[in-house]
């Protein structure tokens, strides 16, 4: 005769591995998503229902489809329009792994580019770009409520090397060129104290592998001197320098890209991300969604309070918090993806913030945040560097 144990005192079920979770959904994406020819009649169908896709020569929302046929007629001007043409996916060839790495990740599974190329069979530039571009996607999507971080706090998982990493150099080094380049300008600007001691001298002693006490966390020193982050300080009085000076001007009347600033003034990708998170601090500029800035003035939307002062501010309040997130991110990080390169470290915060708010990115969020962004080329994507400054979002 067996005993029944208890409610209360059964073991507990085991959770599902993240490999035999990835093996289920996909086997069920496989089995409801078949074909290419199906993965695109869905993106159209749902690009239709959700009234993103119009006629291009009337305007008009009522129009005929045939399966899996990228054109559709208009039943007012009776004129085809192409349904992908000028969105997130135009000129895809192949709509079967973007739909796939959209719907793994709607249901909070994190795929590494490595991973996911042997999954889908595509190569592996194909997925690297893939996932590069949901997650600028995902970044677009944050808001005013995102925490700016130094990115040094996440230098134990860089150890990956980019094409901003100096010849012969620990992947490092490119964290260090950011320090260098704020410390030069840290006499024009008056920037806070305790964000440069984290860019020199790296992250939080109970972060990295150094013994606890040994060294003091930015974030705390940051609430034992208040006066360096005292809202209304001199850093926004500051008269710019030569190079911000050369910055600023090239935003005037409307948002400007970072690929275009860099073009336009002729700097290298790091030192113009360096200047423009001055230029965010001192209240100068906003940023906006996709990478892009807009004089502050010129931004009807922008909130009374600078942004300089929100942000300082935001890190002085956020402490015990923000400790913890940044070690929730690493942990992400090892465990999915074991390194990456700063470089692109942003887009993989943005990852993380879609792997953890799964009110936030529900199912049907993601794809349809695509079809709202418009078109990415990979030129964009490889020629982008992420500041000094990183924004990330955790689960409200």
């Amino acid at each position: 005769m067996t005993t029944r144990l208890p409610v209360s005192e059964m073991p507990a079920q085991p959770q599902p591995s993240h490999h035999s979770l990835l093996a289920e959904l996909w086997q069920q994406f496989n089995s409801q998503f078949p074909t290419d020819n199906d993965c695109l009649e869905e993106l159209c169908k749902r690009a239709c229902q959700d009234g993103i896709i119009r006629c291009r020569h009337c305007g008009s929302q009522a129009l005929d489809t045939a399966f899996s046929a990228r054109a559709a007629v208009c039943r007012n001007c009776r004129q085809p329009t192409w349904l992908t043409a000028g969105t997130f996916f135009h000129h895809v060839r192949l709509p079967r792994p973007w739909l796939a790495a959209i719907w793994l990740m709607e249901r909070g599974v994190s795929v590494s580019s490595c991973q996911f190329h042997k999954l889908a069979g595509i190569a592996y530039s194909t997925a690297w770009h893939i996932f590069n571009k949901l997650a600028t996607v995902i970044q677009s999507e944050m808001d005013d409520n995102a925490c700016a971080l130094p990115s040094s706090l996440f230098s134990p998982v860089i150890c990956k090397r980019s094409r901003e990493t100096p010849a012969r150099s620990h992947p490092l080094a490119e964290e260090e060129h950011i320090a260098r380049s704020l410390q030069a300008q840290k006499e024009c600007a008056n920037f806070p104290a305790y964000m440069t001691a984290s860019a020199t001298s790296g992250p939080p002693s109970d972060l990295a592998s150094q013994s606890a006490g040994t060294q003091e966390s930015p974030l705390k020193s940051a609430g034992d001197n208040p006066e360096s982050t005292q809202p209304g300080s001199s850093i926004d009085c500051q008269p710019m320098s030569a190079q911000e000076e050369k910055v600023y001007k090239v935003l005037k009347e409307q948002e400007v890209h970072f690929d275009a600033i860099c073009a336009r003034t002729g700097l290298p990708a790091g030192e113009v991300s360096s200047l423009l998170t001055f230029l965010e601090l001192a209240g100068h500029i906003r940023r906006r969604p996709g990478d892009r800035y807009l004089r502050t003035a010129d931004d009807k939307s922008a909130p009374s309070q600078k942004i300089g002062d929100r942000h300082c501010t935001a890190l002085v309040e956020l402490t015990a918090s923000a400790e913890a997130l940044v070690k929730n991110v690493i942990n992400f990080v090892q465990e999915h993806y074991q390194g990456i390169s700063r470089k692109y470290l942003q887009n993989y915060l943005a990852a993380y913030w879609c792997h953890i708010d799964r009110g936030r990115w529900q199912q049907g969020s993601l794809l349809k945040a695509c079809f709202r962004f418009g078109p990415i080329r990979n030129k964009e994507i490889r020629s982008r560097v992420s500041p000094a400054l990183v924004r990330i979002l955790s689960c409200p």
